[in-house]
């Protein structure tokens, strides 16, 4: 009897702990592999989606990725199937981890950057871009 209980004791445990692993992956947005370099603790706050990231010489501009393929399964729940994008609905303070993050580079002169909240993230390119709003 006692054994028993120890196995579904046990067995209970073991989903609680891979049930908790899926939902700090799902958590935070995965980069699309294939990047050239990664950096963290990178110091950006996307707020309207015009904002530019001055890092290490060079100049970034968010650019929207609605022509882009449609990203993973685990990306699109981070962002409520809506896949990643590069702007936030209105100016708020950033929030712990919102304004600090991981910047991937990639060789075709884009890059990624995410929030180590999980919770922002956006596409960038080398290429100056226009905005049409003011933040």
């Amino acid at each position: 009897m006692r054994l028993r209980w120890w196995l579904v004791v046990g067995g209970v445990v073991v989903v609680l702990v891979i049930a908790a692993a899926a939902a700090f992956n799902l958590m935070h947005a995965p980069a699309p592999d294939g990047y050239a370099s990664r950096t963290r603790a990178v110091e950006y706050y996307p707020a309207c989606g015009n904002e530019v990231l001055n890092y290490n010489g060079r100049t970034w501009y968010p650019i929207q990725r609605d022509d882009w393929p449609v990203p993973g399964p685990q990306a699109m729940s981070v962002h409520g199937g809506k896949g990643v994008a590069a702007s936030v609905p209105m100016v708020a303070a950033p929030g712990p981890g919102d304004n600090v993050g991981t910047l991937y580079v990639y060789s075709n002169g884009t890059a990624y950057w995410t929030s180590d909240s999980g919770e922002l993230d956006t596409w960038l390119t080398l290429i100056p871009q226009n905005y049409n709003w003011v933040c």
